[in-house]
């Protein structure tokens, strides 16, 4: 899980610096590079809380799914300490948007049932004073409520889930 979070952040970061270069096929590609492997990462972080029960991790004394996902909310924050409750959820339905491609459940609250879910953009996210500033292009998660930034989420979770299992940082 953190390799294909780390993996992510690497290619945002090349994509991001080659799309100032004169090659602009090549930061194209790279662009959907870093859109591939953020899927990849949002599916692993997502289903990961899955295999930490599955495997009875004894942080998680015993935590049903529901109520795993409840202590995931209450606690994630954002590296400023702010909490973040809704980050599981906009990385779940995420994960749910890319594997499913249309979202029908009734549980679905952040992103929308049908469409883009996440884009390569250069416009920073308007939720939250997160991701990439002054035009740098960046994945965004577009919400009912505004744009958050993917990188933000998939770390927020990730360092929750790192410091609550007492595993290597991110």
């Amino acid at each position: 899980m953190l390799a294909s979070v780390r993996e992510f952040f690497g290619t945002e970061d090349l994509a991001a610096a080659l799309e100032t270069g004169p090659d602009a096929a090549t930061a194209r590609n790279a662009a959907y590079e870093a859109l591939r492997r953020s899927m990849v990462a949002a599916v692993f972080l997502h289903h990961f809380s899955e295999v930490a029960a599955n495997r009875k991790h004894p942080a998680l004394h015993g935590l049903g799914k529901l109520d795993l996902h409840k202590e995931l909310a209450a606690r994630t924050l954002a590296p400023d300490q702010s909490a973040r409750p809704d980050d599981g959820k906009i990385l779940g339905e995420v994960a749910d948007a890319i594997k499913h491609g249309e979202l029908t459940a009734h549980h679905i609250r952040h992103v929308a049932r049908n469409g883009r879910v996440i884009e390569w953009t250069h416009d920073p996210a308007s939720l939250f004073a997160e991701g990439s500033a002054n035009g740098v292009p960046q994945i965004i998660v577009a919400t009912g409520a505004g744009s958050r930034s993917l990188r933000a989420v998939l770390q927020n979770v990730c360092t929750t889930w790192s410091n609550w299992l007492g595993l290597a940082p991110l």
